[in-house]
Formats: structure tokens, C-alpha cells, sequence
């Protein structure tokens, strides 16, 4: 037997090596595609890969046998050549099956998976050498070398092929490339190791040989060329699979966001009702609890002005009944010491009732009466009204007005103006304020401009910023030295806004200041609500009282305070009919309000002191506007907050007064010092006093002797005052004692009306004169 020895074509020897490494990158690739399926994805991937891989490492070892030539042609066994195909798809399957499981790879498994591609790859060779019909005998030792190093190359050709299964980017391409070819040349050699175990010879069996000769370069050469075109277009169709892949992964992670969204807005959605309710319940408990604080606010206020104007009655009143002492024992140094302390008190209770209103308009309370206006008529009601505030600091009011009429609240406007105008005369001192009224249109709106200038003190711009603040000034020595709440433009500014207008200031230190009011003219015409019509006229033939008052409510409770004297009494519903009616009638008394539309009451006080058939005639200034120094200074005889009827009371007294020796009078009063001092008055003018200091303590004196007539204050402990009048008036005996209340308390309009039914009348502690409270106290008495 002699052994022939071939050659090989270097060409297909370096083709059969590229193939071998372009099969091992495709395993390398597969095995991370194949570890992200599951189920049938998974089997069709893995009998797709097996395929791959086992084709491209038969590829790699037929073109190496073909590469191989010997002295006589050679025949395959296309059958054989098959089943070695077989073998080598069969082996991979088992291969990629184990190290493409997407858990922990661990040594036994990388093993089992190493040998079962390697007896693939050995038996693919081997079968595929038995397909050669020639003679072949074999160096064992290099054969058991040939399976020591398939074995390996598998192992570690698997290992990597795992290692490589997850990641991305250009590094673990190159990684996976370098592998490759390391596995391709690890293939190659188990191949080549294997081919020179083999030695070949001719033998009988090549005579009868039924097998193919092949052109063997040209099919080296085709099989090389196919292989690496399907194993291009295999990784071309991994990447792209692997593209769609990351792109649905992509989409899964999207659709599993949009879901998690979906169920946390269905979760807020379903809380949604409950946090629109709690907040509800929320908004709720703080409206309720804003109002319980508005009321527990005026309620405050009303305690508060109690407790002040209390302490402001005993000092007022004794600073009264000590100057009038004073006076007739000759110690005028003691007369005016006396009335500077009036008069401090007297400012203390105006601070009191400022507070009060800007506490009003803070809440809202303010209401808005619009009519119609002659601007010239207004004006000239003003200047009446002003004027002698003016000459007080011998200052001159230089007047330019534009004619016209507008639809605003008369009322407010001429409070405005005269707030105004007063805050340039009292910063000015022998100087000029000078009105000027001109129309002006602002954002298309036409309306008026107030103009006040004055050349007083002026203001610094840090002093103008702060200048509408309520309870501020333009600093501390201002306050002292020209006094003042700092309140009235702070109003006047309140009720601009409340008539849709402003006010702005200019000012320039040591030169002057100027207030411009803006107002609009109201282009529709406000229906006039139709007032309850009262009985004018008493029918009697001597008018003592003349009421002048719009509101019909003030005349009805004028009536009944007074339903039991033998008095005559007219109404009047405005300003000009009261000026006609007291020209007819001749009054004794003229009981005048302030707050009036069209002709308020100082324009109706200035004209009654201006005529000389009337200005004889006592006007009593009742009304809820607190002005005392202007009342005074325009001529009326007193000032009253409303529901006093001071001056009718005086009048009465005088015409009706009896001896009051034995007229008992009961006062209940819990302040020690007020009570001392009602005492000491009455007592001065020949009364018998009983002092009680509860509801209950006045109750026990009045079973133990009736009094003529009762001084009640309302706010006491243990009982009341409204609790004393219930049970005072709940005993038949006692039903018809006259009670007059003294009270410091803010009176609503319901308790007004409560006690108009029962109490002859109402005095504001503070508010009045002593010497007001006595003629009271005697008409009632003299009726009784």
C-alpha cells in the first residue's frame, strides 16, 4: 500500500479561514438574539441559527477538503457528504439550545454545550472525510488531537458567544470581531490537524466507485462565495431583526409608561371628588369662619366703644359740671383748664367715631345713593359750609368753576370736598386754597375734576406714599403739631373709589400741595325707590318741632318718643321743604340730619342762620355724622348723635319746669364714676337719686320704692339693661315708669326699634351735655 501525498490551494485555504471566522461572528450574534425569546420565536431562531452555524462550519471544512489535492482525482459520496451536514446543524442546535438560555451560564452547562458542538464538528469532519471514496488511514494520536482542540475551540467559542450577548456600541463589536477570529482560526486548525491524521492510497474500492469527481478549485470557490453571501445576508437580517426588535422594545417600554400614567391619572381622577370635596369643605370653614370673625370684629367694636365712651361720659361730664362751678365762684384759670380737658375729651370721642366709620366702610357697609347734581349749586353749598374753617387761619379760598351737572352720591362727594378743603386750610396759614372744578375725560369716560390747591406746608414724596393710609399723617411732628385722626382723607379716598373715581396728590415741600378728585358723569339715570309716604302734620294749631329728615323711619320713631307730649310736630323730607316749611310754619325747635340728598344739612343749617326771620330759631343737629367743631361753628345750638332730640328736651324743660324736690330717679349704672357723676348733677338740681349698680339690684330698689323716672345703662353684669326693661315691663305697676337709657354701646337698628317701643329715650354717653341729660330728665318729669 503506498501512501500518496497531495497539495493545498493557498487561495482556498485562506477563503475556508475567512469562513470559518465569519461563521463564528454569526454565532456570537445569534446566541444574544436567540437568549431574548421565548416560546416558538425561540425554536425558529434556534433551528435558524443551527443552520447558520452548521453550514458555515461545514462551509468552512468541505472548501478546506477541496483545497486539498491529490495525484488521482477523488469521488465524494453526496449521501455521506449530507450526512455530515447533518451532524454538524444537529451539533449546534444542542449548542446554541444550552449557552442561549438567558440565565446564569454555569461551568457544567458550558461544558455540556462545548462537547456537544465539538462531537458535531468532529463527526462532520470525520463523516465528511468517509465521504472521499479513496483509501485513508489515520495517525490516532493526531485525530485525538484533532478532538482536543474541537473541543476547546467550542468551549471557548460558546463562552464568548455568551459573554457577548448583551451590550451594545462600537466596543463590543470589535469584541466580538476579534473573538471571531479567533474562533475561525481555532476551527481551521482542528480541521487541518485532522487532515494530517489522514493518510491517503489507492485501494480495489476506487475502480468501482459510484461517487462525483468535482472540479474542486471551482466549487472551492463557489461554496466559499455562497457561504459568506448567506452568512452576510444571515447578520444583515440579524441587525435589522435586532433594529425592529430595539425599536418594539422601545414602544413596549412607551406603552408601559403610558400605562403607568393612565393608572395613576385614573387614581388622581378617582381621588379628584374627594380633593374637590375636602377643599369645598375647606373654602367652606373659611367663609364661615371669616364671618364668625367680621362678627366677633364688631362685636369687639361695639364692646370697645362702650368701654370707651364710658370713661369719656365721667370725664366730659364733670369737666362740664366743674367749669360751670367754676364759673360762678369766679376762677376763670379753673374755667379754662376745665375745657381744655372737654375738649381732649371731646377729640378722644371723635378718634372713637373715625374708627368706627373707616371699621364701616372696611366692611363693606357703605351703601351708595346716586342722583343728579348742579356742580355750581354743590359748590357754592360747600363754600357755605367751609368757610369759616377757612378764616380760622386767616387763609382766603379762591373758587373757578365749570358748570355742568352729574349723576353721583351727593352726600359722599360734598363730604369729599369738604375733607379735602380742610386738609389744605389746616396745613395753611395765612395763605390761599383755591378750588377749581373742570371737566376732564380719562379712558374715554368724561367726568370732573376737583382741584384743591393750597400753599401750605407741603410733603416730602415719602410722606405722599404713605398718605392715605387710615391713622396716618405725613409724620409724627405733623400730628403734634397740627392734630388730626389721619383718617379723613383715607375716607375721602374710599368714597372716590366707591363712585368709580380717585384721588391723587401732588406736593412739593415748603410749597404747597394739591388733592385733584376725579369723578365720572353718570350717563343713566338710577330709579328712585318709592319712600313710604308719612303724615306731615300733626293736627294741632302750633308747630313746636319742625323734623327735617329723609328718611321716613326717623320721622315714625321722632312720633313715637314724643306720642305721649302734648306737642306739635312737622316732617319734612328734604332740605329746600324744610327751608319753605320753616319760613310757613315758625317752629319753636328745628330737629335737622346731616346726611340729605340733593341740600344736605349744613347747606339747610347755613341757610337758616342766614335769614332773619329764622335764624332764631334753635336748630338741634341730630344725625349720624360726627362734626361737632363745623356744627358749632355754622350755628347750631346743640349737636347730637342720632336718636337724641336734644334742643326739643331743653325747650320742653324750660317751658314745663316744675318743682323737682320730691321727683325720685333711679339710676342704674355698674361704672362707680358715671354713676357718682349723674348723681352729683341731679342732685345739684334738687332730685332724690337711688344708685343701683345691676339689672337686679334696680329691680329690689324699685320694689322697695318707685321711682319717677329711671337712668338706664344696658351693658351690665348679672342683669342687663334690656333684661331689666323685659322684666320692668312685664309688672302691671311698673309698666308705665318712664326709663331713659344712657349707654356708651353701638346700638344696631334692631335694638333701636326694640327699645323705641319701650324706653322714652336713647342718650349716647359721651354725645351729649349735661346740661342736655337735665332737660331731659325734667320734661319727662314735668309730663309725668
Amino acid at each position: 500500500m503506498e501512501h500518496m501525498h497531495g497539495s493545498h490551494d493557498t487561495l482556498l485555504v485562506i477563503f475556508s479561514y475567512i469562513v470559518a471566522v465569519a461563521a463564528s461572528y454569526t454565532v456570537l450574534d445569534l446566541v444574544g438574539r436567540i437568549s431574548n425569546l421565548k416560546g416558538k420565536s425561540r425554536l425558529l431562531w434556534l433551528l435558524f441559527g443551527a443552520s447558520a452555524m452548521g453550514m458555515g462550519i461545514w462551509s468552512m471544512h468541505f472548501v478546506a477538503m477541496l483545497a486539498f489535492s491529490l495525484p488521482v482525482p477523488v469521488p465524494y459520496n453526496i449521501v455521506i457528504v449530507i450526512v455530515s451536514v447533518i451532524a454538524a446543524v444537529i451539533g449546534s442546535f444542542f449548542a446554541l439550545h444550552l449557552v442561549g438560555r438567558n440565565d446564569r451560564l454555569t461551568l457544567p452547562r458550558l461544558l455540556s454545550a462545548g462537547i456537544l458542538l465539538a462531537t458535531g464538528i468532529v463527526a462532520m469532519h470525520y463523516i465528511g472525510m468517509e465521504a472521499m471514496q479513496i483509501g485513508i488511514s489515520y495517525n490516532y494520536a493526531c485525530v485525538l488531537l484533532s478532538v482536543i482542540i474541537a473541543i476547546l475551540a467550542s468551549i471557548v467559542a460558546l463562552w464568548l458567544a455568551f459573554f457577548f450577548k448583551s451590550g451594545a456600541g462600537a466596543m463590543k463589536i470589535y469584541a466580538k470581531l476579534g473573538s471571531g477570529l479567533v474562533m475561525g482560526a481555532a476551527i481551521a486548525g482542528m480541521h487541518y490537524v485532522g487532515m494530517y491524521a489522514a493518510e491517503f492510497y489507492v485501494d480495489e474500492s476506487m475502480k468501482y466507485s459510484t461517487g462525483v469527481v468535482f472540479n474542486q478549485q471551482f466549487l472551492g470557490y463557489f461554496i466559499s462565495a455562497g457561504t459568506l453571501f448567506s452568512l452576510t445576508i444571515s447578520l444583515l437580517g440579524i441587525y435589522l431583526v435586532n433594529k425592529i426588535s430595539f425599536k418594539d422594545w422601545e414602544i413596549e417600554e412607551k406603552t408601559k409608561e403610558i400605562y403607568k400614567m393612565n393608572e395613576e391619572l385614573k387614581e388622581l381622577n378617582s381621588n379628584l371628588e374627594l380633593l374637590v370635596k375636602e377643599r369645598t369643605a375647606q373654602l367652606e370653614q373659611a367663609h364661615d369662619e371669616a364671618i364668625k370673625a367680621n362678627m366677633v370684629k364688631s362685636k369687639f367694636l361695639a364692646n370697645m366703644s362702650h368701654e370707651l365712651r364710658t370713661p369719656l361720659n365721667a370725664i366730659i361730664g364733670y369737666s362740664e359740671m366743674l367749669a360751670e362751678e367754676a364759673e360762678e365762684i369766679g376762677e376763670p384759670l379753673f374755667v379754662d383748664d376745665l375745657n381744655k380737658i372737654r375738649n381732649a375729651g371731646r377729640h378722644l370721642l371723635a378718634l372713637i367715631n373715625d374708627i368706627l366709620d373707616i371699621s364701616k366702610i372696611e366692611a363693606g357697609k357703605m351703601e351708595v345713593h346716586f342722583e343728579k347734581v348742579s356742580i355750581q349749586q354743590l359748590i357754592q353749598d360747600v363754600i357755605a359750609t367751609i368757610k369759616p374753617l377757612v378764616d380760622q387761619n386767616n387763609n382766603a379760598l379762591i373758587t373757578s368753576i365749570s358748570d355742568g351737572e352729574m349723576t353721583t352720591d351727593v352726600t359722599k362727594l360734598r363730604q369729599i370736598l369738604i375733607n379735602l378743603i380742610s386738609n389744605g386750610s389746616k396745613f395753611t396759614k395765612d395763605g390761599t386754597v383755591t378750588l377749581t372744578v373742570a371737566e376732564e375725560v380719562r379712558e374715554s369716560q368724561a367726568g370732573f375734576s376737583f382741584r384743591i390747591q393750597d400753599t401750605g406746608i407741603g410733603m416730602t414724596p415719602e410722606q405722599v406714599e404713605k398718605l392715605f393710609q387710615p391713622f396716618t399723617q405725613a409724620d409724627a411732628s405733623t400730628t403734634r403739631k397740627y392734630g388730626g385722626t389721619g383718617l379723613g382723607l383715607a375716607i375721602s379716598q374710599s368714597f372716590s373709589e366707591m363712585l368709580g373715581g380717585e384721588i391723587s396728590v401732588e406736593s412739593k415741600m415748603d410749597v404747597g400741595s394739591t388733592f385733584t378728585c376725579w369723578l365720572p358723569i353718570a350717563k343713566e339715570e338710577l330709579p328712585v325707590s318709592n319712600k313710604e309716604e308719612v303724615q306731615k302734620y300733626e293736627q294741632k294749631s302750633k308747630v313746636n318741632i319742625l323734623h327735617i329728615d329723609d328718611d321716613p323711619l326717623n320721622h315714625k320713631l321722632m312720633k313715637h318718643y314724643l306720642a305721649n307730649e302734648y306737642w306739635t310736630l312737622a316732617y319734612a323730607s328734604s332740605g329746600q321743604e324744610g327751608l319753605e316749611m320753616a319760613k310757613q310754619l315758625q317752629p319753636e325747635v328745628i330737629c335737622l340730619d346731616i346726611l340729605m340728598p340733593s341740600m344736605d344739612g349744613w347747606s339747610v343749617l347755613n341757610a337758616l342762620k342766614n335769614d332773619e326771620e329764622l335764624q332764631h330759631i334753635p336748630v338741634i343737629i341730630w344725625s349720624m355724622v360726627k362734626d361737632e367743631p363745623l356744627g358749632y361753628s355754622l350755628g347750631a345750638s346743640e349737636y347730637l348723635t342720632k336718636p337724641i332730640n336734644k334742643e326739643s328736651l331743653v325747650s320742653t324743660f324750660e317751658r314745663y319746669m316744675t318743682d323737682q324736690q320730691q321727683l325720685k330717679v333711679l339710676v342704674v349704672e355698674d361704672d362707680a364714676t358715671t354713676s357718682e357723676l349723674m348723681t352729683k348733677l341731679l342732685n345739684k338740681e334738687g332730685y332724690a337719686v337711688t344708685q343701683a349698680h345691676n339689672g337686679q339690684h334696680a329691680i329690689d330698689c324699685v320694689k322697695g320704692e318707685r321711682p319717677q323716672l329711671i337712668l338706664l345703662d344696658l351693658m351690665m353684669p348679672e342683669m342687663d339693661g334690656f333684661q331689666f326693661i323685659n322684666e320692668l315691663r312685664a309688672t302691671a305697676e311698673w309698666c308705665d315708669i318712664p326709663v331713659v337709657v344712657v349707654t356708651a354701646k353701638t346700638l344696631t337698628g334692631e335694638e333701636h326699634l326694640k327699645l323705641s317701643s319701650y324706653v322714652e329715650s336713647i342718650v349716647q354717653k359721651g354725645m351729649f351735655k349735661h346740661k342736655t341729660l337735665l332737660e331731659k330728665i325734667g320734661q319727662i318729669l314735668t309730663k309725668e
